[in-house]
């Protein structure tokens, strides 16, 4: 929204909340499954649990019922943080949590809370001093819970590294420097939002973010942050583009707009239009997030690896197969730690 918030302030609320966390006794290692919008408190809940060396699992705000019960109970969390509007959705979701730590957003007057829910507005109003040993970038930092298209949702393990060269590959895709202003729409859940948090750590640039993405706010969002970059997923692009034609379209300060899925269409029809420039990438949450770049603007293309990955398309054999012929994409690091460990549990 319209909130500055400074690394400062991130840190002292994080500084509180992993302090409390320990108190709970939740120590590093131990799993918080995390079910909010994105907002100024779940940038601190992400930060407080890096910041404990705590594994963050990030929940689909949009889950329901069976689904949701599997994730929470696949994970065993020691607590579940979520914001007071997915509190009955856990509830009727029928997970077995009786013995789970439940910490709400706002205040205790939370309809339907069990005895024993605690308030993370009152945790946060109690400073604390966190001084416990950081975790390493071999750690884990996430599980992050694929769509389970084909079979029951797994648990990605993230680790803090994999983390941070996600942030690198984002800094690649979007050509960005200092200054630069990245508008955020993405759910923290994603991958797509939780990799673009970690860069202003890496690099002098901001972010400005909303809780979700709307077609009709969009622009002016984008022209009022000052953005100059963009992310889009899926259908985004299609839906700017039907937005009804105005004088107004070029008038922002967004030169790039990068991210997945673009069709070959729409690529000079949405650059032409709104005068900025696609970068296409392509990757999964089990390396790194992204793994190929289009910087060149050829249409319909993914691009070349990044400097440390390598990818080849391959038979059922493992050979690669002739240039033109279909296959599947392997991926391969020089670098340890790019490509995750595995699944959890699995």
């Amino acid at each position: 929204g319209e909130r500055a918030i400074r690394f400062s302030e991130i840190m002292r609320d994080a500084s509180t909340l992993a302090a409390h966390l320990r108190q709970l006794g939740i120590g590093q290692g131990g799993r918080v499954a995390v079910m909010m919008d994105n907002s100024p408190a779940s940038i601190v809940v992400v930060h407080a649990l890096a910041l404990a060396g705590i594994v963050w699992v990030p929940v689909n705000i949009r889950q329901r019922g069976a689904g949701l019960a599997y994730v929470l109970e696949h994970c065993s969390p020691a607590a579940i943080l979520c914001d007071e509007a997915f509190l009955p959705v856990i509830h009727e979701a029928g997970a077995n949590v009786d013995r789970t730590c439940l910490i709400v957003t706002g205040d205790m007057a939370v309809t339907g809370a069990r005895s024993g829910t605690l308030s993370l507005r009152t945790l946060l109003s109690q400073p604390l001093d966190f001084d416990t040993a950081l975790p390493s970038g071999n750690d884990l930092f996430a599980i992050m819970y694929t769509s389970g298209t084909t079979g029951r949702p797994k648990g990605v393990l993230v680790t803090h590294a994999m983390m941070r060269l996600a942030g690198e590959a984002v800094a690649l895709v979007t050509n960005a420097r200092a200054g630069d202003i990245l508008f955020m729409w993405e759910p923290l859940f994603h991958i797509g939002g939780a990799q673009v948090l970690v860069l202003p750590a890496l690099m002098d640039v901001s972010l400005t973010m909303v809780d979700r993405f709307s077609a009709t706010r969009f622009w002016q969002q984008v022209r009022t942050s000052g953005a100059t970059h963009v992310h889009y997923l899926g259908g985004v692009l299609q839906i700017l583009l039907k937005q009804p034609p105005s004088a107004t379209d070029r008038e922002h300060a967004v030169r790039i707009f990068w991210g997945g899925g673009c069709k070959q269409d729409i690529w000079r029809q949405f650059e032409d239009r709104f005068g900025v420039e696609i970068r296409e990438c392509y990757g999964m949450t089990e390396a790194s997030s992204i793994t190929t770049l289009n910087d060149s603007g050829t249409i319909g293309s993914v691009g070349r690896p990044l400097p440390w990955f390598s990818v080849e398309v391959c038979d059922g054999a493992g050979s690669t197969v002739p240039a033109g012929e279909k296959g599947e994409i392997v991926i391969r690091s020089n670098r340890d730690g790019a490509i995750f460990k595995g699944y959890y549990l699995d």
